[in-house]
């Protein structure tokens, strides 16, 4: 959530008061009043469950954190979490994305610097460090595989801007206190762009929302709340939210990690084309394998049924779209094929996807240094990352003379997003060589 002024998010509140109320009149219009005395046993349950909930929250309530990125013409609000005793933090990367810098506020008000330790563009994810010492409380994952519909769960955030009030007001008492709210998982598994395989929540997910956690009754985090469905044109809860599940978190983990600033990328298995199931009970079938990729080296062949991927069926290319979606470049899935009535286990190699990405905007120069001029850099983009600055003039690419935008579009169309070269430049007359690991888009 980006750009939001108080006011603005007052606005949104109001409306969303307003919007619950009605909601609420319709229900008490619709159903008679209970007459009956309820039993001792449901007030005890109600009580114990009333007590659970109350000690889930005051448990993970400290690991919450407030984040605000400066965006240099405003700020990104949102929320995280932490993930570790020495201040990993786990945030959406909607709410840090382009800033220029980002702080947190822990539960209470304490401050702290922050450094982007890795982003995942394609998954939302973006992994922080505060840069404080001592222990930090912190939230662990659980298994969002587990997750079933009609499961309770709980939601920690900073809708509107209610928990963090005051925070760039001068002089003001500033407040540090996430708003909680409960609800159901409505279904699991969605796939839309970027989520994937995401967990839908019935619970109220609004502005400022974004990034915190989806925990469950046992105080476990499934999920990181991201996205939800608007009506009207207004951004407020509609019942239908989006969290990015834990397990697929996990297993770009230690790619985050070691990042190093950088995004890390969504793997595909190339060379592989699948069409829609002709039968219910039959998995997807392999219409193509591309002559020399990946797929071809991980054993497909036309004809081949798909069943299973990591494990999980396979029925829909929507949802083989959606569990790849899971996995980070260079991992390795197991996909189980039928192939003339035998079944086979394959190991696939998933590669990044889509064209390699630099993300400096070229122009021509009269200089006396033969090469390409950077016009701009792109924010939070591998050139900017790697140091290139507007004005610098690339002369080498990964050993390549360059001389001309069409030779450097040439080179970069030969290379894949997540490889590493090496540019030379001339910055104001003197020799540089900085390397880059290229992204994707």
């Amino acid at each position: 959530m980006k750009y939001m002024t108080r006011r603005e998010a007052q606005r949104h509140q109001r409306s969303a008061v307003v919007l619950q109320a009605f909601f609420a009149l319709l229900v008490s219009l619709s159903f008679a009043p209970h007459t009956s005395a309820e039993t001792f046993e449901q007030v005890s349950a109600l009580r114990a469950l009333e007590k659970r909930i109350k000690r889930v929250v005051a448990d993970c309530k400290p690991a919450f954190v407030f984040i605000k990125g400066d965006q240099g013409t405003g700020y990104s609000s949102g929320s995280g979490f932490c993930i570790s005793p020495d201040g990993y933090v786990l945030t959406n990367d909607h709410v840090i994305a382009g800033a220029r810098s980002v702080v947190a506020y822990m539960t209470g008000g304490r401050y702290f610097k922050t450094v982007v330790v890795g982003r995942d563009p394609g998954g939302d994810v973006a992994l922080l460090k505060l840069e404080g010492k001592g222990k930090f409380p912190f939230l662990k994952l659980g298994d969002s595989q587990a997750v079933r519909p009609g499961q309770r769960v709980l939601a920690l955030g900073d809708p509107f801007l209610t928990g963090s009030e005051n925070v760039f007001v001068p002089g003001a008492p500033a407040n540090f206190e996430p708003a909680v709210s409960m609800g159901i998982v409505s279904a699991v598994h969605r796939y839309s762009e970027t989520y994937n395989d995401a967990i839908q929540v019935d619970l109220a997910v609004n502005r400022g929302n974004s990034g915190g956690p989806l925990i469950t009754l046992d105080g476990k985090v499934v999920g990181i709340n991201g996205k939800i469905e608007t009506r009207f044109a207004l951004g407020i809860n509609t019942g239908v939210g989006y969290a990015v599940p834990s397990n697929q978190i996990s297993r770009f983990m230690k790619h985050l990690e070691v990042a190093e600033g950088g995004a890390v990328l969504h793997g595909k298995i190339e060379g592989l084309e699948v069409g829609e199931r002709a039968d219910e009970k039959a998995g997807l079938p392999v219409v193509r394998v591309r002559q020399g990729s990946p797929a071809a080296a991980s054993g497909f062949k036309a004809g081949d049924l798909l069943e299973r991927l990591g494990g999980l069926p396979v029925r829909t290319r929507s949802r083989y779209m959606g569990i790849l979606g899971t996995y980070p470049a260079g991992d390795t899935v197991a996909a189980e094929v039928l192939r003339e009535g035998e079944k086979l286990t394959l190991k696939a190699v998933l590669v990044a996807g889509g064209k390699a990405h630099l993300g400096l905007i070229p122009r021509a120069i009269e200089s006396d240094v033969a090469g390409v001029g950077v016009g701009s850099v792109v924010r939070s983009s591998p050139a900017q990352r790697a140091g290139i600055k507007e004005g610098d003039i690339v002369t080498m690419f990964d050993g390549q003379p360059i001389a001309s935008t069409t030779e450097l579009k040439r080179v970069m169309n030969q290379r894949r997003p997540g490889d590493t070269v090496v540019l030379k430049l001339s910055r104001a007359g003197e020799a540089l060589e900085l390397k880059v690991t290229l992204g994707g888009k």
